[in-house]
């Protein structure tokens, strides 16, 4: 790529402004990406699932149905002998209009001292489901004497909508506000922090617009989740980008005029920054293997975020920079940031003289920290102990498990043969964590459907082996729907895909590496390293997880995302140390590159590493403890990679190795004596 391509040194004015015109026009798509989930909501099933297949001969039969809500009376407790009528609580739920929902039978608990009734609502979309909850709930108030709570997988699913209403907002404001004091202390400069911040805005607002586009289309489908995760993933990655190129900008500026210096940075800093964001694209686009949907819409996002962040990173932070080079790094000027300080230099001798004792230990800590990887417990999270304990479905199931089966109003329903259905039902009567079982209408003719209602809630660890021991004793020519064996059908497709998916990172980042590398021993330590490191902050924050949270419970997903994000980001950095550490080689042989590379990169990646782990924890502040604890997971794997893997033990793993780094090529050893500056000013380095 020649000097003449680098358009942002050429006309900075024209690319920062072209970039602006981008951000206003796109500055409303962040927003509008919750609309566009509303609209097409995402199958998190595949259609091949024996809950999918249950649930399409439900539909195909009667009205197609949203989720059930769960009414739940108490009676007051300042009338202690009071009991509930349910004749009374049937008739004022008897005036909600059919667009409401349609009310099932009331029960009494023994006691009578509460009521229970499920109310079958319409297919809603997301934006008439609360509503629709509120006139529910107006309308069970007028019993009187009574506390009203609102149970159920459709209060569930609202509270989890109310809960991400305004987070992305708070949730960008406190990764910006957390890359800016992170950047001033790195920079100590005032202007800088914003223009690196501003990268970051600019590559979200794209990303958003092309991701609305593609949603509008069926292409893509970006939940609360999925856009928090990508909104920490573009501005961590944009700025990390950022960072780097600005490091070699830093070496170069007192030696040439700025544009010369940029062009130069540029030139040597696009390739691993595209390599870079490469790795992680394609480890996200591995995600199509999932068999779950809801995964897919996740690899086709991450791969357009990455896209944006490297343009923003290319192309607009360059051409701020140069509109104001000496005000931009106002007070301490352009070539404060270099990195060749003392501490570096000391971790360098470190690696120098004891390699060897140095990657022993790092390893030994390794596999001490992903030991403890054991007590993470992936069996599941049911949505009451990942919500916030003050949401009102979860203070609602309370009350319903304290009077009736915690699986009421969310039966799992077996489809029968009709000859079958008795017999069947006996068996499935005796089953244990089987509270009830009724015969509902609804099936196909000579088809007969089970209502079971669980003892246990129907997405936690006990409703999931019941729903295995249903599937068991129903036999063969039955099959088990519900709620309850959709959640153990998701649970198990997790399960699958990691299998599936894991191995296919591996190879897709290995692949890349070769490619990058031009080596065959190094991608190998490198993605051996970056898997050390994922089982060591599995292990690191599953004690985190049980100080913090109380249990280590997690969704089986949470290893798979995890997996895709640490392998990649881990990756990322060692393609930065790795290929200034070739280009040093190149220069005065592998053992002193090594070291050179280490001392010239150690500011920028450590830098980087702290923006992204910092922005990547701001996730804890999310409403769901799952979408808290991938922030957590990444945040210390990014950390243990940052400040303990990537400067001791890749450069001990170099300098020990030696030659054999580069196996089965040539090392890229340079020529021998003189100093670094004699041997920059020859005729052949000068491409370097």
């Amino acid at each position: 790529m020649s000097r003449r391509q680098f358009v942002a040194a050429r006309f900075p004015v024209f690319v920062v402004a072209a970039w602006l015109v981008v951000a206003v026009c796109t500055a409303a798509f962040p927003g509008r990406l919750a609309s566009v989930a509303a609209e097409r909501p995402q199958m998190t099933l595949p259609a091949s699932a024996e809950s999918s297949r249950v649930a399409s001969e439900l539909q195909a039969v009667g009205p197609s149905e949203g989720p059930p809500v769960v009414v739940v009376w108490e009676a007051e407790r300042s009338t202690p002998a009071r009991r509930l009528d349910p004749v009374a609580a049937r008739r004022v739920l008897g005036a909600l209009p059919l667009s409401a929902g349609s009310p099932g039978p009331v029960t009494a608990s023994a006691d009578g001292r509460s009521l229970v009734c499920v109310v079958s609502l319409a297919d809603l979309d997301a934006s008439r489901l609360q509503p629709a909850l509120e006139r529910i709930r107006q309308a069970a108030g007028a019993l009187p004497d009574s506390r009203v709570h609102l149970a159920g997988p459709a209060a569930a699913q609202a509270d989890l909508q109310a809960s991400f209403e305004g987070i992305d907002g708070r949730l960008l404001l406190i990764a910006l506000g957390a890359v800016a004091v992170i950047l001033c202390l790195v920079h100590r400069s005032v202007l800088l922090p914003l223009v690196v911040a501003a990268s970051g805005v600019v590559a979200l607002t794209l990303c958003s617009a092309a991701l609305y586009a593609l949603g509008s289309r069926g292409a893509v489908t970006v939940d609360g989740q999925v856009q928090g995760i990508l909104s920490v993933l573009v501005i961590g990655a944009t700025t990390d980008y950022g960072l780097l190129l600005l490091a070699r900008y830093h070496e170069h500026a007192p030696q040439m005029p700025a544009r010369a210096a940029m062009r130069t940075a540029w030139l040597a800093s696009w390739a691993p920054i595209t390599a870079s964001a490469a790795t992680v694209a394609c480890a996200m686009v591995a995600l199509l293997l999932s068999a779950l949907p809801s995964n897919h819409s996740l690899a086709l996002a991450g791969a357009v975020a990455m896209a944006c962040c490297v343009l923003a990173a290319l192309t607009f932070v360059p051409a701020a920079v140069l509109l104001g080079p000496r005000a931009m790094f106002w007070p301490r000027g352009p070539h404060s940031g270099r990195s060749d300080g003392r501490v570096w230099s000391l971790v360098a001798a470190v690696v120098e003289r004891h390699a060897r004792p140095v990657w022993t230990v790092g390893c030994a800590a390794l596999a001490g920290c992903a030991a403890l990887a054991v007590l993470l417990a992936p069996g599941g999270l049911p949505l009451g102990q990942a919500l916030a304990a003050r949401a009102s479905s979860v203070r609602a199931q309370s009350a319903l498990e304290a009077h009736f089966p915690a699986g009421t109003g969310s039966p799992a329903v077996v489809v029968v043969e009709s000859g079958r259905a008795e017999r069947v039902r006996q068996r499935i009567d005796a089953t244990p964590g089987v509270a009830r079982t009724d015969i509902t209408p609804g099936a196909a003719k000579g088809r007969t459907a089970i209502a079971v209602t669980l003892d246990s809630v129907p997405d936690g660890e006990r409703a999931q082996e019941t729903v295995g021991r249903l599937r068991a004793t129903a036999g063969a020519r039955a099959e088990v729907g519900g709620h309850p064996a959709q959640v153990y059908d998701l649970q198990r497709a997790a399960e699958r895909d990691r299998a599936r998916v894991l191995p296919a990172v591996l190879v897709i980042v290995l692949l890349l590496l070769l490619g990058l590398l031009r080596s065959l021993a190094l991608p190998v330590v490198l993605v051996v390293v970056a898997v050390a490191n994922f089982l060591a902050a599995l292990g690191i924050s599953a004690v985190v997880f049980d100080v913090v949270f109380g249990s280590a419970a997690t969704e089986p997903s949470l290893i798979l995302f995890s997996f895709v994000f640490l392998i990649a980001l881990g990756v990322d950095y060692n393609i930065f140390l790795m290929h200034r550490v070739r280009r040093e080689s190149l220069l005065a042989g592998q053992r002193i590159g090594t070291l050179r590379g280490l001392r010239a990169t150690g500011n920028a990646i450590s830098s980087a590493g702290i923006v992204l782990a910092v922005t990547f924890g701001t996730l804890t502040v999310m409403p769901l403890r799952y979408l808290a604890q991938i922030g957590v997971i990444v945040a210390v794997g990014v950390l243990l990679d940052t400040l303990f893997v990537r400067p001791l033990l890749v450069p001990a793993f170099a300098v020990d190795m030696g030659p054999w780094l580069w196996w089965p090529t040539r090392p890229p050893a340079g020529p021998r004596g003189g100093s670094l500056g004699e041997q920059r000013s020859r005729p052949e380095m000068a491409s370097v």
